[in-house]
């Protein structure tokens, strides 16, 4: 995986859905100012598990500080996913759009927190097999709203098994 244990610096949203979907070498980002609107994603690797943080950030200055943690309006999104023997568990993934009302400012539109979770899903679809493995699972809300907003048209099925850490939610897996 190309965005091992960096931060990558990336012009907008575009270039992000893109280096999520390709999963290859990023194009160097050259800054032509100190302060620009710029998008920041950092991959880090903790025990077992696989976290990604994306965020807005406008100058380099919160770039080399790693202004995700207390970012309010600049929070874009944030994935968690660990490696199993057969199939890769999506922990956590969130994006800030109007599903996480009053969470965080700033959230993406429709299209785009759509365009986002797809890249991500697609991201670790090719993770998945370049690891050989045979299925992802993410866990869901009994509720099914959001499943079916995004995850059903991306491949995933329900599944019986409810979730190992909250009895209000289940599984979900796609079968590569």
């Amino acid at each position: 995986m190309l965005i091992s244990n960096k931060i990558i610096l990336l012009e907008n949203l575009e270039e992000l859905n893109e280096l999520l979907n390709k999963n290859e070498k990023p194009i160097s980002y050259n800054c032509k100012s100190i302060y620009g609107n710029r998008i920041a994603i950092k991959h880090s690797l903790k025990k077992n598990m696989n976290i990604i943080r994306i965020w807005r950030t406008k100058s380099l200055f919160n770039y080399w500080i790693d202004d995700f943690k207390n970012c309010g309006k600049n929070f874009i999104g944030s994935f968690d996913y660990t490696i199993y023997d057969t199939y890769i568990k999506i922990y956590y993934l969130c994006i800030n759009n109007s599903e996480t009302k009053n969470m965080y400012d700033n959230p993406l539109d429709e299209y785009d927190s759509d365009d986002l979770i797809k890249s991500l899903i697609n991201f670790i679809k090719i993770i998945a097999k370049k690891e050989n493995k045979n299925k992802i699972i993410i866990d869901v809300h009994e509720s099914l709203r959001l499943y079916e907003k995004y995850y059903y048209y991306n491949g995933f099925d329900i599944t019986t098994r409810k979730s190992i850490d909250n009895p209000h939610w289940i599984e979900a897996e796609i079968n590569l």
